[in-house]
């Protein structure tokens, strides 16, 4: 008997939702286009944060060391810099691989190669290629490689030439997560006002029922348990339906959207295909949780009144 309850508010609610099922139907359409909007929503996101960790992982700062400063001492500061918070590789670039390097890139143009030959000895530095994981970590490392201690070594430090870039690169991407998490709440209230509504509307065709079962003293979740349950239903199919359209919209588009990441090295399908269990806890838990707080407020609003 202790389950009867629950029993008795699936059956019910299972023929609310049939019952009115225009309703139902309106209810679960409202739920698609908000889990659709924020499916979409976390596909910017996540094509926005890889195209700025594709941006990102071509911003670094040159440490260019002094003419005099020897091989053993160049690899001293290259380790210290290593153990700098954040610090994700540092490249050892020495003069003659700096030398063949800018030999290579200006091949076509003779007057640089005949300037390298009046000069006969290599004017080029060594240096060290920092890049870090966090482009805030930048400023803190040419901060601490002013220090004293490398004052002979180093020569100069790109940083003030990168600063605008990383600091640019640093506002888009807080921006970007302010600015998807406000979308996201938003999209999450009106889902849940315009569902509360239909599932109010719903409620109102029962209005003698609830009447009856107030009168002979039934609790309050006797009576709201079938339109939570009616709820949870429409959030349910609304996810499925969601999910079905989801991964063939991903297949066409992933080709298109691969397009803006270089040698397409990006595949939002495959990102999708991966996460599958991350994405359908998501949608489902949304689409559900959405239908649940929506029939909740509506049907304790109603006993109220």
């Amino acid at each position: 008997m202790r389950f009867f309850p629950l029993g008795r508010a699936i059956h019910s609610g299972v023929v609310h939702f049939w019952r009115n099922i225009w309703i139902s139907l309106a209810a679960t359409g409202v739920m698609v286009l908000t889990l659709a909007m924020m499916s979409v929503l976390l596909l910017v996101t996540v094509l926005g944060q890889n195209i700025i960790k594709g941006i990102e992982s071509k911003v670094d700062i040159t440490v260019f060391m002094a003419d005099d400063a020897q091989e053993a001492a160049v690899m001293a500061v290259k380790t210290d810099i290593e153990g700098f918070k954040n610090v994700d590789d540092v490249t050892y670039v020495s003069k003659n691989q700096a030398l063949s390097a800018f030999r290579e890139k200006h091949k076509d143009n003779p007057r640089i190669a005949q300037a390298l030959e009046e000069i006969g000895n290599n004017p080029l530095q060594s240096a060290l290629v920092v890049r870090a994981n966090d482009t805030d970590a930048y400023n803190s490392i040419n901060e601490s490689l002013k220090s004293p201690k490398y004052e002979r070594l180093i020569a100069r430090v790109t940083y003030d030439d990168n600063s605008e870039i990383i600091t640019r690169l640093s506002s888009v991407m807080k921006t970007t997560r302010r600015v998807g998490l406000g979308i996201t709440v938003a999209l999450g209230i009106i889902a849940i006002l315009v569902t509360f509504n239909t599932i109010r509307l719903a409620i109102y065709g029962y209005h003698r029922e609830i009447e009856i079962m107030t009168l002979v003293g039934a609790s309050p979740w006797f009576i709201k348990g079938p339109f939570v349950i009616e709820g949870i239903l429409a959030g349910g199919i609304a996810s499925v339906v969601t999910l079905i359209f989801f991964y063939p919209f991903l297949y066409i588009m992933s080709p298109r959207v691969g397009a803006f990441f270089v040698d397409n090295q990006f595949s939002i399908y495959g990102w999708a295909t991966n996460n599958f269990l991350l994405i359908m806890f998501l949608i489902c838990g949304t689409g559900i949780l959405i239908g649940a707080i929506s029939s909740v407020i509506a049907a304790q609003r109603y006993l109220e009144e």
